[in-house]
């Protein structure tokens, strides 16, 4: 299996400023490019790795709590 990466594209702000936003779903190389291609988008890949066996956290809102012992 190919290795998936994170990617960002730039797009325009509302103030027609240029800001960098994180793409969802993680990539390979290929399709990438062949996404950016098609949507006539700047992409830079985000140098993480993403294993296919990652899964999502359960709640996107959620923060992990740590028992401490006293």
């Amino acid at each position: 299996m190919e290795t998936l990466y994170k990617w960002r594209m730039q797009e325009k702000d509302r103030l027609g400023r240029m800001r960098w936003r994180l793409i969802r779903s993680p990539m390979t190389e290929e399709t990438a490019r062949f996404w950016a291609a098609n949507n006539n988008k700047v992409i830079q890949r985000v140098d993480v790795p993403v294993s296919g066996a990652q899964k999502p956290p359960a709640s996107a809102g959620a923060t992990a709590r740590v028992a401490v012992k006293s």
